[in-house]
């Protein structure tokens, strides 16, 4: 059977229950994550995207998972993210984020463990009507449950015992710089720089980036994020600390 078969046959699948109505959805989800998942509060709809969030406060700092699932009715799908973000300006952001304190991924990646996923398997599927639609929304919560919870469970022991985290945030929080001016800098640099972090020249950067590089005992592929995380602890503290 083709790809195209296989969603076919999802999402024209007859359960002889109603179609769905306008604002239904909504319903459904938030009286089902807030049966399983009573910790995480609708935050908001936009763009087509139900935002469920729940703030952990880790060293006196608020850490905010997100679960995102986004509801399309006439392409018969759901597409679904959990974030873990130090930085709640990245609440609305679209892009999948690798980073350390403000990661953001798709629940079936979590779930396959791989981003290699046939186009098939790539949604959670609905036929636009009722009974299968709670379905679908069930096998979130529970692939949630399963696999996002543990995923931002391992995000929360890090920012706990991260020799890593503990070093750049104990650095922020002894600057003392103009946090506008500090944003006008990385904003330049990036954009001269063809928006690579790598090129980055400000002072406080490199001197951040090189005390990051000097923690021992770091993994190799956490090392590869040094970068990363030294522009996104700069841009928690010119915009949210």
């Amino acid at each position: 059977m083709s790809w195209y078969s296989k969603i076919k046959s999802k999402i024209e699948k007859n359960d002889d229950s109603p179609e769905l109505k306008r604002g239904q959805v909504k319903q459904i989800l938030i009286s089902e994550i807030g049966k399983a998942l009573p910790e995480f509060d609708f935050l908001e709809y936009r763009n087509g995207c139900y935002t469920f969030e729940n703030v952990q406060v880790i060293n006196g700092r608020n850490v905010y998972e997100h679960l995102h699932i986004t509801f399309a009715l006439k392409d018969r799908n759901f597409s679904c993210s959990v974030a873990s973000r130090i930085n709640k300006n990245y609440l609305r952001s679209n892009s999948y984020n690798t980073g350390l304190i403000n990661r953001h991924i798709n629940l079936i990646v979590l779930k396959k463990g791989t981003g290699v996923i046939p186009v098939e398997e790539a949604y959670y599927f609905h036929n636009g009507r009722v009974k299968t639609t709670k379905k679908i929304i069930e096998q979130i919560v529970k692939d949630f449950k399963k696999f996002g919870k543990t995923f931002l469970q391992k995000q929360a022991n890090q920012f706990k015992k991260s020799d890593l985290l503990k070093c750049g945030f104990s650095f922020v929080e002894k600057l003392e710089i103009d946090k506008a001016e500090l944003n006008d800098q990385l904003e330049k640099d990036l954009n001269s720089g063809g928006h690579l972090i790598s090129n980055i020249k400000n002072e406080t950067y490199l001197k951040l980036k090189s005390e990051l590089q000097n923690v021992k005992g770091i993994e190799r592929d956490t090392r590869k994020n040094i970068p990363k995380l030294t522009y996104e602890l700069l841009e928690y503290y010119a915009n949210v600390k």
